[in-house]
C-alpha cells in the first residue's frame, strides 16, 4: 500500500482488497483491521462497517441518495422512491456501494431512527434475518412468530412511523425479498442484486432499477495504483492496458492488484505476470479476496467460483452457448443476435438470450446489440477447456 497499515480498514468495490501485515488482523463487515485496537463485529440487522476507501463511486452514491429524497447541492428536494433495485455485474461494487450509504452522513440525517441491513444470498435464512431486524429494534421475541409471514407484519407493526433506511444485500430470488418490505412511508428499501430478472421482478417501475456501472479506465488505474503502487509506478504502460482488459470491474482488478502487490513484494519483477493476468487463466483461478471466504467450509473461493453462481443456474443447453460465446468473443465482447443464431446453430436466438440477460451474463449495449463483460468470457471459455 505504500506506508504502515495500522488500525483503518481497506475497502474497495464489491469484494474487499487487504494488504496485510504481520500484526494482528481481524475482519469485520468486509474489511480488515490491521493493528491492536480492534473493532468489534457489527451488530446483528446491522451494515457493514463503512469503506474506508472506494474509487469512482461520488456520482453513484449522489444518484443513490437522491433517490431517497436528499437532492444535490444547490438543487430543490426530492420525493423519495420507496424501493430501489440496484443490479450489476458480478463484483461490480453493489454491496460496498450499499454498505458506503448506509453510513453517509446524509443518510443519518435523512433516516434518523437508523439502517436496517439483511444479507440473503443464495439460500437465505429469511427467518433468521427478520428476527435479527426485530433484536435491532429492541423485540427479542420476535423469533417467536410461527411464519416468515407472521415475523414481517409485526415488522411493518414497528417500522409504521419510523424513518429507517432498510438495505438488503445479494437478493437471488424476487420472493426472498418480499418479507422485507416492510418500511413505512418514512422509510426507503434498497436491494441489490446481480440478476436483471430478480430487478425487474421487485421494482415497482423500470426506473427503479438502478444500473451500476463498472469503473472508468481513470478511476480503475487508481484503484490499481492503490493496491499495487510500486507495480503501477513502473509500469504505468502495462497497468493501463490491465484496467482495460478487466474492463473496469472491481473485483477482477482487485484480484489483480493482490496478485501483482505479493509478486513484487517478494522482489521478482513482473512483467510474466502481468502478461499471465492479462491472458485470463491465473487471473480466474486466483482466490477472491477474503471478504469472500466461504464461512461453511471456511475456504476463499476463486474468482471462478464466485461466477460459477450464475452460470450454475443455466441449464445444459443455454451454458453451452454462453461457453460457445465465450469461444467466439471479440474485444470488447459485442455481438448481435445474428451473430449469436449463427454461433448457436439455431432458428431463433432470442429465447437464449433473453435467458443469459436475465442471469446476468449478458447486457443489452443499444443498437440490438448485447455486451458480455471480458471476466464472463474468461469464465466461458473455461467451460469448453474442461472438456
Amino acid at each position: 500500500m505504500g506506508g504502515d497499515a495500522t488500525n483503518s480498514p481497506i475497502t474497495t468495490g464489491d469484494n474487499n482488497m487487504v494488504i496485510q501485515s504481520g500484526r494482528d488482523t481481524i475482519q469485520a463487515g468486509g474489511n480488515v483491521y490491521i493493528g491492536t485496537n480492534l473493532p468489534p463485529p457489527p451488530a446483528p440487522g446491522s451494515a457493514p462497517l463503512k469503506p474506508a476507501l472506494i474509487i469512482g463511486r461520488d456520482r453513484d452514491l449522489q444518484v443513490l441518495k437522491q433517490r431517497v429524497g436528499i437532492p444535490a447541492e444547490g438543487e430543490s428536494p426530492t420525493s423519495l422512491k420507496v424501493l430501489t433495485a440496484m443490479r450489476g455485474w458480478p463484483g461490480v461494487g453493489k454491496t460496498t456501494l450499499a454498505a458506503a450509504l448506509a453510513h453517509d452522513p446524509d443518510i443519518n440525517a435523512r433516516f434518523p431512527d437508523g439502517v436496517l441491513w439483511a444479507s440473503l444470498g443464495q439460500q437465505p435464512s429469511l427467518f433468521g434475518e427478520l428476527a435479527a431486524w426485530g433484536r435491532a429494534l429492541g423485540v427479542p421475541d420476535l423469533n417467536q412468530a410461527r411464519t416468515v409471514e407472521e415475523a414481517s407484519n409485526l415488522l411493518r407493526g414497528l417500522l409504521r412511523n419510523k424513518r429507517y433506511l432498510l438495505i438488503v444485500d445479494d437478493a437471488w430470488q424476487a420472493e426472498h425479498v418480499v418479507p422485507f418490505n416492510v418500511g413505512g412511508s418514512g422509510c426507503a428499501l434498497l436491494i441489490t442484486t446481480r440478476l436483471p430478472e430478480v430487478a425487474r421482478a421487485i421494482a415497482p417501475a423500470p426506473d427503479d432499477v438502478y444500473i451500476l456501472g463498472v469503473l472508468s479506465e481513470a478511476d480503475a488505474l487508481t484503484l490499481l495504483r492503490t493496491l499495487a503502487p510500486t507495480v503501477v509506478a513502473e509500469n504505468e504502460a502495462t497497468s493501463r492496458e490491465l484496467v482495460n482488459d478487466l474492463e473496469g470491474l472491481p473485483l477482477a482488478i482487485q484480484v489483480a492488484g493482490r496478485l501483482l502487490h505479493t509478486e513484487a513484494s517478494y522482489g521478482f519483477g513482473v512483467d510474466q505476470l502481468l502478461a499471465d493476468i492479462r491472458a485470463g487463466a491465473k487471473l480466474i483461478e486466483s482466490q477472491a479476496p477474503a471478504d469472500r471466504a466461504e464461512v461453511a467450509n471456511e475456504t476463499t473461493p476463486t474468482l471462478a467460483a464466485l461466477l460459477k453462481k450464475s452460470t450454475d443456474l443455466l441449464d445444459a443447453h443455454t451454458l453451452d452457448c454462453f461457453a460457445y460465446l465465450g469461444a467466439f468473443a471479440p474485444k470488447p465482447a459485442t455481438f448481435d443476435a445474428a451473430a449469436m443464431q449463427a454461433v448457436w446453430e439455431v432458428d431463433d436466438p432470442r429465447p437464449t438470450i433473453r435467458t443469459l440477460v436475465d442471469r446476468g451474463l449478458l447486457e443489452p449495449s443499444g443498437q440490438s446489440r448485447f455486451w458480455m463483460h471480458a471476466i464472463l468470457v474468461l469464465h466461458a471459455k473455461s467451460f469448453l477447456t474442461e472438456e
